[in-house]
């Protein structure tokens, strides 16, 4: 939940009007309304270790479902005594999906067995 409390309040501090959803069944973790009154769906996920947990090929192997416009990857770093700071990285979903398929040696999007993750190598380029 901190890695959602951070991301969302950096879009408040942006001017962006973004909202937190909750429930344990949910495939979005942040909702923003756009200035058209469209709305963007990110997924956030959260690490203290370089490898980030994505599931990303169990949900979205299918790239017509329904899926986040955007992942915002946030890596909490200690820097010091109780002091942590949180980096972001922020990608598109397709950009998650090809960062997914390289990690998992996959020439093609397709429903996968176990629980995908990314390592921050992977991401922090």
């Amino acid at each position: 939940m901190a890695g959602e409390y951070g991301v969302c309040a950096e879009l408040c501090k942006r001017g962006y009007d973004a909202s937190i959803t909750f429930g344990n069944m949910k495939a979005t973790d942040i909702i923003i309304l756009m200035p058209d009154k469209t709305y963007r769906r990110i997924e956030v996920k959260t690490s203290r270790e370089t490898r980030f947990v994505t599931g990303f090929f169990q949900k979205y192997f299918d790239k017509s479902r329904i899926h986040p416009d955007y992942w915002v990857l946030v890596h909490i770093v200690p820097t010091g005594g109780n002091d942590e700071m949180m980096n972001y990285y922020i990608l598109t979903h397709q950009e998650m999906g090809e960062v997914q398929k390289d990690r998992n040696f996959m020439s093609l999007w397709y429903k996968v067995v176990g629980c995908d993750n990314v390592l921050l190598k992977h991401i922090a380029v």
